[in-house]
């Protein structure tokens, strides 16, 4: 098989998936899970850029723990090559949890302090758990669909 050269003015394109995803490569979505036992109050912040949670000096999270890697059994918080606009479009506000109308609220701050935030009762922390580990480890593939 021979590589076509690349012709001057002319662009070769490439067809295989992570050709198609380079225009992505910068896009990057964090994750953060904060949990308060008290209140049973789960809150998961999805940003693009980790510096943004120290931005909105929040009283209201001070008392919450956040989750560990090993008490979700994930071994990141990120996603690569999806943006947390384009994980918000696709998946919905819930980003794909199926939790009760009224049951959560949704702070969208992202074009202010860029984080968007969903907060609910600890209760669905199984579901949140689940998830969230299935955003984290999205194939190359269903991440370019």
């Amino acid at each position: 098989m021979t590589i076509p050269k690349k012709e001057k003015g002319k662009k070769v394109e490439d067809d295989s998936l992570w050709g198609l995803l380079s225009p992505y490569k910068s896009y990057s979505t964090y994750i953060r899970i904060l949990i308060n036992e008290e209140k049973k109050a789960i809150v998961i912040q999805i940003t693009d850029n980790p510096r943004n949670w120290l931005q909105p000096k929040d009283e209201k999270y001070l008392d919450y723990r956040q989750l560990k890697r090993s008490e979700i059994g994930t071994l990141r918080f990120s996603i690569k090559y999806l943006s947390p606009e384009h994980l918000i479009g696709q998946l919905g506000p819930v980003i794909g949890m199926k939790l009760p109308p009224g049951k959560y609220s949704i702070i969208d701050s992202i074009d202010k302090n860029g984080c968007y935030s969903i907060e609910t009762n600890s209760n669905y922390m199984p579901e949140i758990i689940q998830n969230i580990k299935k955003i984290i480890n999205l194939s190359p593939q269903k991440k370019y669909e």
